[in-house]
């Protein structure tokens, strides 16, 4: 097994492992659970992105001072976009992340898997989460995006959940056949958003998968040593801690808990939209 195929049978195996002891264990605390989620999607998560400046120096060949500022310019104004949606029609801000997180999480298999096979494998974790879980599902959409809106969007999720369960089952079974790696890595997904808490399982995901795939290729894509990659993504994260640390002070006033979950999903969003334009133009070799 090759290092990516080695990330993926040891995520499928621990998501496996916290599918089931989360079956069996009590209930976290909601804001314990918060306070965990934020701080690794911060630390774990976030950082996979700051690694964007390798991508456009490889695919948009930026150098020198004022391509950069002109890239930094570009990429924070899109990422300013996204706030701007999700302040005036939360709806639509929601609606677009979830399918451009769909999308680029279908990215995460391995090459030269079906389209569909990956589409569904990338909305596992947005959509099978409605089974067992759809009041958790409801109370943390209208955190972040009022009642309304989250009554219309997880209402939607629930009517996909189960044609998409049923599909993911038949094509698990199909993957197998060819790529047992594969579809036990479907598997996995699937069996941890359907059982974890929402957000345990997203956390899980995001960091787990996502983030740690994408270093992985982004070594292979670069060809540069994971040391020399942490010091490229330094000032980039410095940079997000400062923006987010303004975002905290002028989110509206709210609850905690919301404010927490606007402060997390809303900078996922805003950072993710540029993020998937820039890196979802390279072609991986898994």
């Amino acid at each position: 097994m090759n290092r990516i195929q080695q990330q993926g049978f040891i995520f499928g195996v621990v998501a496996t492992l916290i599918a089931l002891g989360s079956a069996l264990a009590p209930t976290v605390d909601p804001l314990a659970s918060l306070l965990l989620v934020a701080t690794l999607i911060f630390f774990l998560g976030v950082p996979h992105g700051a690694l964007d400046p390798c991508f456009a120096q490889k695919l948009l060949a930026v150098k020198g001072w004022r391509a950069w500022l002109q890239f930094v310019v570009i990429y924070l104004g899109l990422a300013g976009c996204v706030v701007l949606i999700w302040w005036q029609v939360p709806l639509v801000f929601m609606s677009g992340f979830l399918i451009i997180s769909i999308l680029h999480f279908s990215r995460d298999l391995a090459p030269p898997t079906a389209k569909i096979t990956t589409l569904l494998y990338g909305g596992a974790v947005i959509v099978l989460p409605t089974l067992l879980h759809f009041s958790e599902m409801l109370a943390l959409f209208t955190l972040i995006v009022g009642a309304e809106s989250a009554q219309t969007i997880v209402i939607a999720l629930r009517a996909l959940a189960w044609p998409w369960v049923v599909a993911l089952a038949i094509l698990i079974c199909f993957e197998a056949t060819k790529n047992w790696r594969v579809g036990f890595e479907i598997l996995s997904v699937s069996l941890l958003s359907v059982v974890a808490q929402p957000l345990i399982a997203f956390t899980v995901y995001f960091c787990g998968m996502h983030s740690l795939r994408h270093l992985l290729r982004t070594q292979q894509y670069v060809n540069l040593p994971v040391g020399r990659l942490l010091w490229i993504c330094l000032l980039p994260m410095l940079g997000v801690s400062a923006l987010v640390a303004l975002g905290w002070l002028y989110l509206p006033m709210s609850s905690y808990d919301s404010r927490m979950l606007q402060f997390v999903f809303v900078t996922l969003a805003a950072l993710t939209v540029p993020h998937m334009l820039l890196v979802d133009r390279a072609r991986y070799v898994s």
